[in-house]
């Protein structure tokens, strides 16, 4: 069973996504539609967010609200990991990864 629901749990991850995302929280708050107050609040973890405002902040972060509510994701860690293995390549190694990638979609996208 998940732990319970921690709202300044929550508010620091949005937060730390945010930041990561290189997103004020005006910029935020104009992508979800709500005030930039409300961000504070919700990153502050005195307020609750409804169900649309949550699915509204994982895909502005391009985040599960899995992450966003519990803070686990597997897909989360594992894109933790790519970023933090790409920031360490060479530009020409950062364009070569780039382009098999985008071969290796085009053929999953075939299948």
């Amino acid at each position: 069973m998940r732990n319970p629901i921690n709202l300044q749990e929550i508010g620091q991850r949005i937060k730390r996504e945010r930041l990561a995302n290189g997103l004020t929280q005006e910029r935020l708050a104009e992508q979800v539609n709500i005030t930039t107050h409300y961000i504070y609040e919700i990153e502050r973890g005195s307020k609750t967010m409804s169900i649309a405002i949550l699915a509204a902040i994982s895909s502005a972060l391009n985040i599960s609200t899995d992450y966003i509510l519990f803070g686990q994701d597997d897909n989360n860690e594992k894109k933790q990991e790519l970023i933090l293995q790409i920031s360490k390549l060479s530009p020409s190694q950062k364009n070569k990864i780039s382009e098999i990638l985008r071969f290796l979609l085009k053929i999953t996208d075939e299948i």
